[in-house]
């Protein structure tokens, strides 16, 4: 799947369609913290707020990054499980300095 089709799923999604794995919600428990979010304002966040990156890391698999701070992101990694009806199941998430997705020098990305 393309990150152009998955962006539309990810659009029309409710929580329903989420699946928290295990490994996912131990990940949360052990990272909790002030700017950490838990299971619930994390199903808020992809239901809710505007992505500011993503990336196709394999067949079916997406990191996506939501701005916390100025300094953080939350990256959530999605798998699909399944299209009909659509499952997505969440894999793991972190907190990610927000820099690693900016570029260095501040420049603009021109269109020309």
């Amino acid at each position: 799947m393309d990150v152009g089709t998955f962006l539309n799923y990810l659009s029309g999604i409710e929580a329903d369609n989420l699946r928290a794995t295990y490994h996912f919600q131990e990940r949360i428990s052990e990272r909790k913290s002030e700017i950490h979010p838990d299971l619930n304002k994390i199903y808020h966040i992809i239901l809710k707020e505007q992505l500011v990156g993503i990336l196709k890391q394999e067949e079916g698999k997406f990191k996506l990054y939501y701005e916390r701070t100025e300094n953080h992101d939350l990256v959530i990694i999605i798998s699909i499980k399944g299209t009909n009806p659509l499952i997505l199941n969440l894999v793991t998430c972190f907190l990610e300095d927000a820099k690693k997705r900016r570029r260095p020098d501040g420049a603009e990305i021109s269109g020309n």
